[in-house]
């Protein structure tokens, strides 16, 4: 039993990373942290909703530990090289994301009630982080919903635009009843890049309309699920620059994707 080998280890010497389903990862999650574990990464979104995840927050008070939630994304070779491209293109002017999702295949998945209600936190949640992480937090926001699915009764269609603490300003659409995919729009001084589909970058020249493939050297992403290598690497090798803590994620949690989902006003 893994019960039985955890009480024979020195949990803090060890590095944990929780794959399991979303509907036990935030018990999973306190279980080792209750033990003393330190090094974790877990699975996004850490909990099957904001009350799961807002458990493990309160366990941590008073702790050194920082897990990591694992958004693959975020090493993804498209990103990776879009983010040093802003950084030498000037810095970020603006950026526009997609987090349609396509409903008529997801109603067909093997999920629980749960898992489907909180599809927004448990999947569309990749682009979201990954526009902010570059963009910054936002510091104002106007998010619009309507709609509904039988599995998703909260919104089908989600609209919203504001500006973040780096004042960069944004907009968002996604429309769970239509058609559109996954998309991330950066905007600097020099052009636009795009991150669509996310595991591949092009880049659209200003006073262009062309939009040209940028050739990315990813052998790791080619080999392996496309971000796993290096997070996992960055996560052993405490490299933590693109890596985000639970607790940020738990306020990224509150302050955004909960309203985006219409669930705060």
């Amino acid at each position: 039993m893994l019960e039985d080998f955890i009480e024979q280890m020195k949990v803090d010497e060890y590095y944990f990373i929780i794959t399991v389903n979303t509907e036990n990862l935030g018990g999973v999650l306190r279980y080792l942290i209750g033990k003393g574990a330190a090094n974790i990464l877990v699975e996004k979104p850490a909990g099957i909703d904001a009350a799961d995840i807002e458990k493990t927050i309160k366990l941590l008070e008073g702790k050194n530990i920082f897990p990591y939630v694992a958004y693959n994304r975020r090493f993804y070779k498209s990103f990776l090289t879009a983010k040093k491209m802003i950084d030498e293109q000037g810095g970020l002017l603006s950026c526009h994301f997609e987090f349609t999702e396509w409903a008529h295949e997801i109603e067909k998945l093997d999920k629980t009630k749960e898992a489907l209600e909180n599809w927004l936190l448990g999947n569309s949640s990749h682009v979201i982080d990954i526009a902010f992480s570059i963009a910054g937090q936002p510091k104002e926001m106007s998010c619009y919903t309507s709609g509904f699915l039988a599995w998703h009764p909260r919104a089908a269609q989600f609209s919203g635009a504001g500006i973040t603490g780096r004042d960069v300003v944004f907009s968002y659409q996604a429309n769970w009843q239509s058609a559109g995919r996954w998309g991330v729009e950066f905007n600097t001084l020099e052009g636009k890049l795009i991150l669509r589909p996310m595991e591949k970058l092009s880049f659209q020249k200003k006073g262009q309309l062309g939009v040209v493939e940028i050739d990315l050297n990813n052998p790791e992403d080619l080999d392996f699920k496309p971000g796993l290598y290096k997070q996992v690497e960055a996560f052993l090798n405490h490299e933590n620059d693109n890596m985000i803590s639970l607790q940020q994620h738990h306020k990224n949690v509150v302050n955004v994707l909960e309203k985006i989902n219409g669930k705060v006003k």
